[in-house]
């Protein structure tokens, strides 16, 4: 078999996002579309939620970054959170902005009515039905 033709049947498949994931180009252009009306979104809304009936949870990710890198964190908070979502106002947010750094959050994490910070969703999971207890919402 000569050269040219083991080249034509390796087939090179292009990581779109630069990160070594198997991410296909469409579901980079989709998730970065879905993240810039996210962006819009939250930016236009700068109300801060005064409902007392619910607990509010900020989850701080890298959206700029691949989905790959959030996703398996995003997954483990939303188990943490589905069992008690009827008590739960939930927020996702992008780590790369003014307010986090204000924040000083530089990890994902979940803010939990803007007090306490988790890393792990053991930790969320952990706690979620003592916060709830607090608040007055179980």
């Amino acid at each position: 078999m000569n050269e040219k033709s083991i080249n034509d049947e390796i087939k090179v498949v292009k990581d779109s996002c630069g990160c070594g994931c198997t991410c296909s180009e469409a579901e980079v252009e989709e998730s970065k579309d879905e993240k810039v009306s996210k962006l819009e979104e939250l930016e236009n809304s700068n109300e801060k939620f005064n409902d007392s009936s619910k607990l509010y949870i900020d989850i701080y990710v890298p959206l700029d970054a691949c989905a790959c890198e959030w996703s398996q964190f995003m997954n483990l908070m939303f188990s943490a959170i589905t069992p008690y979502i009827k008590y739960i106002k939930h927020e996702t947010k992008s780590l790369n902005t003014e307010e986090a750094r204000r924040m000083n959050l530089f990890t994902k994490c979940a803010i939990v009515d803007d007090k306490k910070k988790y890393t792990t969703s053991a930790a969320l999971k952990r706690d979620l039905p003592r916060l709830l207890e607090e608040k007055g919402l179980m």
